[in-house]
């Protein structure tokens, strides 16, 4: 990972001083993000549905005559809701599990956008674009309510590391893609889909997707 954002930060150092405009701003916003899982188990049933979430954070636009470099500092929350419905025999017994749970995580993410701006109108730009995005894991929380055979609940905290022994991965990766518009040369409303390339969970293969909102100032 420190051999990845030293290779960012050298190319955006480069990409800074050749660019024609710079500006800093801030932006918030809210999202929808759900959880993907590949694959299949026998006896088990399982759908996921969005959770809302919402970042915020600090953006800063590198500006050319057409296009401009875009990288961002921000702090998100995404996660999903999911019901779950399995069984397994045991000595001749039947046993049938339904859960309703909810998984949600809280990362410093870090994207680099490349973004084609093309003037609108007077005081309008209108851009589109993407890039990669790398989230770091500050922290998780996961709800379990089962019913069927048994019923309890049970929550806690998701642990991460960079071995087996933690529920998730510290880092993950994944590409961003971005449309919006930019008012005044100030104001901006766009709209992202972020598609996780990596899976969050060690042993099986779970990727993230976002879909957020935001709106930002640049000074």
């Amino acid at each position: 990972m420190n051999k990845l954002l030293l290779t960012i930060s050298l190319v955006l150092l480069t990409t800074f001083s050749f660019a024609q405009n710079l500006t800093f701003g801030i932006k918030a916003g809210a999202n929808l993000s759900t959880i993907v899982f590949n694959g299949s188990t026998t006896n088990f049933i399982g759908t996921h549905q969005n959770a809302t979430g919402y970042q915020a954070g600090l953006t800063a636009d590198v500006g050319f005559q057409h296009f401009s470099v875009q990288p961002e500092l921000l702090f998100i929350t995404k996660g999903s809701k999911y019901t779950e419905e399995y069984d397994y025999i045991t000595n001749s017994q039947n046993y049938v599990f339904r859960v309703a749970g909810t998984t949600k995580y809280k990362f410093l993410e870090l994207p680099v956008n490349v973004l084609y701006k093309l003037q609108a109108a007077p005081g309008v730009r209108i851009y589109a674009g993407g890039g990669p995005y790398m989230d770091y894991g500050l922290s998780g929380t996961y709800t379990q309510d089962v019913t069927g055979s048994e019923t309890y609940d049970h929550h806690g905290e998701i642990s991460f590391g960079n071995d087996q022994n933690k529920d998730d991965k510290r880092v993950n990766y994944g590409v961003n893609f971005m449309a919006g518009v930019e008012l005044k040369k100030y104001f901006t409303i766009d709209l992202n889909y972020g598609l996780g390339l990596t899976s969050v969970a060690w042993g099986i293969s779970n990727k993230i997707r976002a879909l957020g909102l935001s709106a930002g100032y640049l000074f």
